[in-house]
């Protein structure tokens, strides 16, 4: 088995405090540019590209190394008022980048990395817990839902 990427350690290592949140980690070879995980709770959602760096620089501006169809994709999603973000995580924990800062990075003076515990702590503080993943052994009830009725049937 190929060993996994420091990447996808670090979502794993944010992922194991979410067990109240639910996400969705995001793959799709036909569409570039989806940011990687989608988080959703009862206060939101949030869609979230990872970032690794196995080293942090020592002068500089830090700049997520996003894709154009990546930037785009943000971009986009802001401006349909979505919340996104991009963190980049380090052996020592991981940076928020939201807004400009997604595009123009920061300078390394302020790359000041939290634990990963901390990282979900705000990611739970930001879209809220999630029914699903905090309701075991949920089952939809007839009726907790509103009928429909014929003047209600169009989504809009």
């Amino acid at each position: 088995m190929a060993a996994r990427k420091p990447e996808n350690q670090f979502v794993s290592g944010v992922h194991k405090y979410l067990n109240d949140v639910y996400y969705e980690k995001m793959n799709n070879p036909y569409r570039g540019g989806t940011a990687d995980v989608w988080y959703s709770g009862l206060h939101g959602d949030m869609w979230v590209e990872y970032k690794y760096l196995p080293s942090v620089p020592k002068r500089g501006t830090i700049v997520p190394a996003l894709s154009d169809l990546q930037r785009k994709w943000l971009y986009e999603r802001e401006l349909e008022g979505r919340q996104v973000a991009v963190i980049v995580g380090c052996p020592s924990g991981g940076v928020w980048f939201k807004g400009k800062d997604i595009f123009d990075g920061i300078p390394v003076e302020e790359f000041n990395p939290v634990a990963r515990s901390v990282l979900a702590e705000d990611i739970r503080q930001l879209v809220g817990t999630s029914p699903c993943r905090t309701s075991p052994g949920f089952t939809l009830q007839s009726g907790s839902l509103p009928q429909s009725t014929a003047s209600s049937r169009r989504p809009y």
